[in-house]
């Protein structure tokens, strides 16, 4: 099987992230893609809202999809959570599986500055889910997948959020319902940069 790994912080999950996996199970031939919301973020502040939300968010935003899953790996580690590890325990879980990390353009190109950068890319196949015309980042080989996806920033959601704007356009109905019922990132000064 072909496996695609979306992970993120998912703070929160949006159109964009539904946009790559589609892309990227195009580009990349991937029978199903796994959704991993980080633990704790080796390269970003810690999110803003808890694990146990973000998972939940993962999980409505691809309710009816058949092909996506969500995976609590990283949220169940101890410690920071690096790819490598997560690839080294997927491919105890499934065996047979070809892996494929499936990254944006900003992520692709700091691979180099990853743990273990060059045990990633021995684990898994890099599919880099790019905008139509922005190229292959610097040193990050993979399969380039050009797509016109949604140009949507997290930091910029949350802090429409907490204004109180209406991001419906952005978020899947199911997420943003949870959002407003939990009264997540209202708080301005809980939002983050």
């Amino acid at each position: 099987m072909r496996t695609g790994i979306l992970g993120g912080t998912f703070d929160p999950i949006h159109l964009g992230h539904l946009a790559a996996a589609h892309a990227a199970m195009d580009c990349a031939g991937l029978d199903r893609v796994l959704f991993v919301p980080t633990g704790v973020p080796p390269h970003r502040p810690p999110a803003t809202a808890r694990a146990e939300d973000r998972l939940e968010m993962c999980r409505l935003a691809i309710a009816g999809e058949t092909r996506f899953e969500v995976s609590d790996i990283e949220l169940q580690r101890e410690g920071r959570s690096y790819t490598v590890d997560t690839l080294r325990e997927l491919h105890r879980l499934f065996p047979g599986d070809e892996l494929f990390v499936i990254l944006g353009w900003d992520a692709a190109r700091l691979i180099g500055t990853w743990h273990e950068p060059d045990e990633v890319r021995r684990l898994a196949k890099i599919v880099i889910v790019t905008r139509p015309g922005s190229g292959t980042p610097d040193g990050a080989a993979g399969m380039l997948c050009e797509r016109p996806t949604p140009n949507i920033s997290g930091s910029e959601l949350r802090r429409a959020i907490a204004r109180g704007d209406d991001v419906s356009d952005r978020l899947p109905a199911a997420v943003a319902t949870y959002i407003a019922d939990r009264g997540l990132y209202g708080d301005n000064r809980q939002v983050g940069s």
